[in-house]
């Protein structure tokens, strides 16, 4: 019997990083299972049919958003259980099968650690990345190192992270010649260049140490309010995030600033469509730095370490590197500096490469 892989999936941003590889896998005619660890809900199913995935869903615990850390606590011993409880059964059926965990959350590091105490062999995309900081961002690249024990292949998007894994892991480590999100946004293209009639500034904030810690959520939410005297401010709010600002009063301080748009979170087409038009975009998101970096637009990093290297010196820098300050920096105009063509399609497909390596 063919090799059949299955994805465990647990968040948006994960979807929308292996959809690729699971349309590719398809196209194959491979056994395919997509395993929903219910660490989100808005949108998945919508995500679905964005890129063509013809392969049901099945739920290990039921889909619900988890957006506050209690939620989270909840949640995870019964992710555990669901998804040790499904792979185990895949296992039963026989066959040869392969459980691939996508990048560094807590559903990446369920689903590594399930397949390990299944005697199911483990691939894990994007693996090799690492900001150098065991705390930053947390609890992100704790996962990420744990994941790195548990990947028997490592599917490594560029030459650091590839050299990373063969240095330091026992994992059979293949670079796939970049990242995923190139094959998302060409099969969700925007079709959009840069409005620069219209000047309006996208921000998309969730990370826990952005929404976690009030005063730095305060800083963030008065930046905003400051910045949308000059353009239009558009603050596409993650699940987590709307609820902070909800608990902390803060979303009131920016509904009252007339140059701010509060939109829920967009489908991912519509989310691109939206980026690409911006004059810039302040991001803590991984996902949303290497999709900016495809699409050339002007990018502020809003951390202080990022694993990622995609863009920067290019169209993004970190915010702490922003001459001036970031308010300085964007109501003076300077960020134009960093607006770059988008990206060529350089190559073969990462995620097809992916595939081949899966389907082996």
């Amino acid at each position: 019997m063919a090799r059949g892989v299955v994805f465990v999936v647990g968040t948006r941003a994960q979807l929308i990083k292996v959809a690729p590889v699971i349309v590719a896998c398809e196209s194959r005619a491979a056994r395919v299972r997509l395993l929903m660890t219910g660490q989100h809900k808005e949108t998945m199913q919508d995500l679905i049919q964005e890129f063509g995935i013809r392969t049901v869903p099945e739920d290990a615990v039921e889909l619900q958003e988890r957006a506050t850390v209690m939620s989270l606590l909840r949640w995870l011993p019964a992710a555990w259980l669901g998804v040790k409880r499904k792979l185990s059964g895949y296992s039963a059926e026989g066959g040869d099968w392969i459980v691939v965990v996508h990048g560094d959350t807590l559903s990446t590091l369920i689903g590594a650690a399930a397949a390990r105490v299944t005697g199911l062999p483990c691939a894990h995309v994007e693996s090799g990345l690492t900001s150098g900081k065991l705390l930053d961002p947390f609890p992100e690249e704790i996962s990420r190192r744990l994941v790195f024990r548990f990947a028997d292949l490592a599917l490594c998007p560029d030459e650091a992270s590839l050299e990373f894994m063969r240095r330091r892991h026992g994992a059979r480590a293949v670079g796939t010649g970049g990242n995923t999100i190139v094959d998302a946004v060409k099969i969700v293209s925007p079709r959009v260049g840069p409005d620069l009639e219209r000047k309006y500034l996208v921000a998309s904030l969730h990370r826990f140490q952005n929404i976690y810690q009030q005063a730095r959520l305060s800083e963030l939410v008065d930046l905003l309010v400051r910045l949308s005297d000059c353009y239009e401010v558009h603050f596409v709010l993650h699940p987590a995030t709307r609820k902070r600002l909800e608990d902390s009063a803060l979303r009131a301080k920016l509904e009252a600033a007339p140059g701010i748009r509060l939109s829920p979170r967009l489908g991912y087409g519509a989310f691109l469509r939206l980026v690409a038009g911006a004059s810039c975009v302040l991001t803590d998101g991984g996902s949303n730095q290497e999709e900016l970096a495809v699409l050339g637009v002007p990018t502020l990093i809003m951390r202080a370490h990022t694993e990622r290297s995609d863009g920067l010196g290019q169209n993004a820098c970190m915010e702490g590197a922003a001459p001036g300050g970031v308010f300085e920096f964007i109501r003076s105009g300077a960020y134009q500096q960093l607006r770059q063509a988008p990206a060529v399609d350089q190559g073969r497909s990462p995620s097809a490469v992916i595939a081949e390596q899966l389907l082996a």
